[in-house]
Parts: C-alpha cells; structure tokens; sequence
C-alpha cells in the first residue's frame, strides 16, 4: 500500500482479454497498492487494439494507451495514421530486433507525436546502432527503453556489457527514458544482481527520464506487484530518496498524461 502520499503511476501493465487479466483485475490490484493511474501497453502478437482503446476511452484520466502494429501487415502505416489521430492511444509498443524490419514505422510513429515503447527481445546492448539511428532521426522524439533494455538473462555482469556496447552514451539523449520494470524476468527479488544497473541506469538519465513500470501480470501476483512498488518506495534500489516520487509517478505523469 502507499502510504507517502505522492502520485503513483504505473507506466508499464499489461491488460486484456484473449491473454493476461481483464481491466478489472488490474484496477483492483492498482487500487491495493495505491496506485492512481496506468499505461496500459498491449501484448505481443495482439494487433487488435480495441479493448485497450475502450478502456483509455472510459477513463482518460486514469489510463493511457500503448497499441501493437503489426510491421508485416500491408495497410500497418494506415493503422498508424488511425492510432495517432486517436485521443485512446498514446504510444506504440515495437519490438527491435536484427529480425524484426521496422524501423521506418518506428520513425514515423515519432513523426507523428506519439510515444515509442522500445523492446529489446535480444538486449538493448545488440541494438544500440539501430537505437542510435532513431535519436539522429528525431532528436525529440519520445522513446522508452522498456525493461531497463532487456539485460540477457545469462549476463553475470549486464552493466559492462551496456557499458561496452555504448548504452550509455546512447541514453544522454534528451528524448530517452529508461523504464524500471520486467526485472522478475532475469534476477529473483530482490533483484540485487540488476542494483548495479539500475543505479548506473539512473545516474546517466536521472529522475525525469527513470519511470517506474509493474509488469503486470509477468511479474506475478497482486502480492508481488505490491513489493516490486514497496522495493522503489522503501529505498531497497539505488534511487537517491528525493528522486524516487519522480520515479515512482512524478515521470509519467509527465510523458503520458500531459504533464498533469
């Protein structure tokens, strides 16, 4: 439960109906845990957006959208159009991948203003150049390192490999934010195999490009999402005190609910 008093949004949840828990559920578990608000971002190989939509369309103030487009599809940049005249979608979810050929739809979802939510299935540290050639592109576009880049689950030591790969030069750009969640993917909580990451992580971005995503419900129960939060809010991560209410909502507040 929250019991600082600051505005918790969860930048990073998943919902629906055809796979993981229905808005209901995710409502309830937010409610338990004091969060206030959610970006809900769909899951893999779902193209049909609606149910997310119509959830952001019930709650606008509560929720914000993140759509899949599916980069093969022929018609895949007239649903981009659609999405980015829609007021219930907010951000494009892309895989980047060396097998994945997107990145012209990538760069024009930042055209078009929307929020680009990064996934790195192979490691952002394999895919710094195409990364790199998003930011020359649009320097102010609007680019979310989901996952803290996707470390490898058989890296003993991810912090070297990003840094050897130039993730960190890359993350000095303005238009760069790095989410803090899907660490339940790699490390068991507490996570103190990824403390070293996060921490270099934050030192480079800072509070205003570091937000805080649960990962429901990959990262388990209810009762883990409650101490995936508690873990930011109870200083168990390398986060200076007076930056985690930034982290912790502060940051998406600002990037996905016009800067409420």
């Amino acid at each position: 439960m929250n019991t600082r008093g600051i505005p918790i949004v969860d930048a990073y949840t998943h919902c629906g109906i055809s796979k993981y828990l229905p808005i209901d559920d995710v409502s309830a578990t937010m409610e338990r845990s004091g969060v206030s608000r959610a970006v809900l971002a769909q899951h893999l190989g779902e193209f049909d957006n609606t149910y997310i939509q119509g959830v952001v369309a019930n709650a606008p103030d509560r929720f914000a959208g993140v759509c899949l487009v599916d980069h093969a599809d022929a018609t895949a940049r007239e649903t981009l159009d659609e999405l980015a005249q829609s007021s219930t979608c907010q951000g494009i979810r892309w895989p980047m991948a060396s097998d994945v050929d997107n990145l012209d739809l990538v760069a024009a979802t930042l055209e078009r203003g929307l929020i680009v939510v990064a996934y790195f299935p192979e490691s952002v540290a394999a895919n710094v150049d195409a990364l790199a050639s998003l930011v020359r592109r649009h320097p102010a576009g609007r680019i979310v390192v989901s996952h803290l880049g996707n470390p490898a689950a058989d890296d003993d030591d991810p912090l070297n490999t990003f840094r050897e790969a130039g993730v960190f030069d890359l993350l000095t750009a303005e238009g760069l934010i790095v989410q803090l969640s899907g660490m339940e993917m790699t490390t068991v909580f507490p996570h103190r195999e990824l403390h070293p990451l996060v921490g270099a992580m934050f030192e480079t971005v800072g509070a205003d490009r570091l937000t805080w995503g649960s990962n429901f419900p990959v990262v388990g129960t209810p009762e883990d999402y409650q101490a995936e939060l508690q873990l930011l809010l109870d200083g168990g991560l390398p986060i200076p005190a007076g930056a985690i209410p930034a982290v912790a909502g502060g940051t998406a507040l600002r990037l996905w609910f016009a800067g409420e």
